[in-house]
């Protein structure tokens, strides 16, 4: 119900109430009010009232709109405790305090995702080709991986992913799908010209028995042996 419609609603309860008090008093014996008392009643009651459900109606939608105005700042302030500002994938802190609560889970495996050459992203093409070169690799991430997957960035051009119950050769499958989708992209750098990205990526089981952290080593290791062996490919742990 909009403001007007309130005000309406206030002034004519009143004018009700006031009606019905009035007539009530009228059909005591010797109280008779006339009609004209009436008429003077309902303007009296509808000139007090009005001003006064106006400044009323209009402090609840200030009210209301503050409210809002607060819960929409309370969700900026969560979304940035969780999530990488750049990419919109889960911060480091947000990763591991997610990791922890399925860590326990078996069949869980680690992907570490690391972009290769991303220095001369920057040094050639300027800062903000390297922005847009993150952005979209976040993009492919989310879009490579499923839903309930967990994906997010580390940190500079390093990002982690957890894939959720699956074996050895579906999570060989799903961080090569990563991989493709990455080589995939093509980003328009702002001097115009077209970059082309590729990633390296170490892939570890998660062992349930040693925190998120040594399951993540194990696939960083892999990840580097990927970048060592020529980069753009995938490297299991042993």
């Amino acid at each position: 119900m909009g403001p007007k419609r309130k005000i309406a609603l206030c002034v004519g309860i009143s004018v009700l109430g006031t009606i019905i008090i009035m007539a009530a008093m009228s059909a005591i014996p010797g109280l008779f009010i006339p009609v004209r008392y009436f008429i003077v009643g309902i303007v009296c009651s509808s000139s007090i009232s009005t001003p006064v459900c106006i400044l009323l109606v209009r402090q609840s939608e200030e009210n209301k709109r503050l409210r809002l105005e607060l819960e929409g700042r309370v969700a900026d302030l969560a979304r940035l405790a969780n999530y990488d500002g750049l990419t919109g994938l889960l911060n480091r802190n947000a990763f591991f305090d997610r990791a922890e609560q399925v860590h326990a889970q078996p069949g869980n495996w680690y992907l570490l995702i690391d972009i290769d050459h991303f220095k001369r992203f920057n040094d050639d093409h300027g800062h903000l080709a390297g922005d847009a070169v993150l952005r979209a690799v976040g993009i492919a991430i989310s879009e490579a991986l499923r839903p309930d997957d967990l994906y997010g960035r580390m940190g500079g051009e390093e990002f982690a992913a957890c894939l959720l119950a699956c074996d050895a050769d579906q999570a060989t499958r799903r961080a090569e799908h990563v991989r493709t989708s990455i080589q995939s992209l093509r980003v328009t750098a702002p001097s115009g010209r077209i970059v082309r990205v590729t990633a390296s990526i170490g892939l570890s089981i998660s062992d349930p028995a040693q925190p998120v952290e040594a399951s993540l080593h194990r696939a960083d290791i892999a990840m580097y042996a990927a970048k060592t062996g020529g980069r753009n490919q995938v490297r299991r742990a042993a």
